[in-house]
């Protein structure tokens, strides 16, 4: 009985000695530490920022399916989300018209927005605070019917066209996945949507969105349609 147990003991050590071994041997960058798990500051200060500023983007994107082959996170699409963010401000929105000889002129599909200083200055400043100083305003030029673009500058570059889908009785639902790897956080963001009476037949897309920490805040420098 005493050499069965000193055997058994021997046995115990010795696999022991080999995990210790093993998890010495292991490079410190091995997967885990790259991966290192967001703060809950973190991850709610992530959250306010997309839940405020860019979901309402990608899902309205998802609405009108032709135009995700066209999502390229570029200048023109910095400025259309920062423009996207203004809109609603009373400053920007005074200047928005719906007169109906704009509205036979340009085709938009919901009103067009005198293209102003004072619209220029929301969408700069806008902009900076959502991806950095890097930020210059870049309109697309289009029309009411194009499906390049959510805001297009009018050929005359007067107006900028509000061609965001109307939700009607669209419905769309998201979730969050945050992760951390090399200074970059990335949001994983699924996006289920259907339409009323067609709540069988869901949609789902994928996203992810890059961000980085300054100043103690978070600065976007990436958009992906994953698909």
């Amino acid at each position: 009985m005493k050499t069965i147990c000193r055997k058994i003991r021997t046995s115990v050590m010795g696999i022991l000695c080999i995990l210790a071994v093993l998890f010495t041997a292991m490079p410190p960058d091995s997967g885990y530490a790259k991966t290192a798990g967001v703060s809950s500051g973190e991850q709610k200060k992530i959250q306010k920022l997309i839940d405020s500023s860019i979901i309402h983007y990608i899902e309205g994107a998802c609405n009108y399916p032709p135009k995700l082959e066209h999502f390229q996170f570029n200048k023109k699409i910095k400025t259309e989300i920062a423009f996207h963010n203004v809109k609603d401000h009373n400053a920007v929105f005074s200047q928005y018209s719906s007169d109906a000889a704009l509205m036979e002129k340009y085709r938009p599909y919901g009103g067009v927005f005198r293209y102003t200083d004072t619209v220029r200055s929301a969408v700069r400043k806008k902009g900076k605070a959502l991806f950095g100083d890097s930020f210059r305003i870049s309109f697309a030029v289009g029309d009411g019917f194009s499906v390049f673009s959510n805001y297009p500058l009018s050929h005359d570059k007067k107006y900028i066209l509000m061609n965001f889908a109307d939700w009607g009785d669209w419905y769309a639902e998201h979730r969050y996945r945050i992760q951390k790897k090399d200074h970059i956080y990335t949001v994983n963001i699924r996006v289920s949507s259907f339409w009323g009476g067609a709540e069988d037949d869901v949609t789902v897309h994928q996203f992810h969105v890059d961000l980085k920490k300054k100043n103690g805040s978070f600065q976007i420098t990436d958009i992906v349609f994953d698909g």
